[in-house]
C-alpha cells in the first residue's frame, strides 16, 4: 500500500488548454505547477511500477462551491504513472473517489494491489 498527501488537484477542465503559443492540446501552467509541488512528496520507494491496483482518492473541499468529484481523478491517474508509482493508469481495476473534512492534506491518495479477481 501506498499512501501519497498531494495538494488539491486541478480539475481535467483547467489541466489542460489547447492553441495559445503552443501548437495542439497541452498542460496548463497551473496543471505544471501543481505536478512540481506534489512531485515533492513522492518518495523512491513509492516507484514500484504496480501492476493491477485499486485506487482510493479522498478531497477535501477547498471552497463551497460546487465541483465534479470525477473531474480530479485523471490529473491524479495521469500523476502517479508519470512518477512510475503504477505501470499504466489502464491497471487501475477499482477506484473509489469521496469528499472528506479535516483530513491531513487537501487530497490523500491510496494505492494498493490488487488481485484480478478480487476487482470484480
Amino acid at each position: 500500500m501506498i499512501k501519497l498527501e498531494l495538494p488539491f488537484p486541478p480539475s481535467v477542465n483547467s489541466a489542460y488548454a489547447n492553441g495559445g503559443n503552443k501548437r495542439g492540446r497541452h498542460k496548463t501552467a497551473q496543471y505544471v505547477d501543481w505536478i512540481k509541488l506534489a512531485s515533492t512528496k513522492v518518495k523512491e520507494s513509492h516507484r514500484q511500477g504496480m501492476g493491477p491496483y485499486s485506487l482510493q482518492i479522498c478531497l477535501e473541499r477547498p471552497d463551497k462551491r460546487a465541483r465534479d468529484l470525477g473531474n480530479y481523478e485523471k490529473a491524479l491517474s495521469d500523476f502517479l504513472v508519470m512518477h512510475g508509482i503504477v505501470k499504466d493508469d489502464s491497471y487501475c481495476r477499482r477506484l473509489t473517489m469521496y469528499w472528506a473534512e479535516n483530513l491531513p492534506a487537501p487530497c490523500i491518495v491510496i494505492i494498493q494491489e490488487c488481485e484480478e479477481g478480487l476487482a470484480a
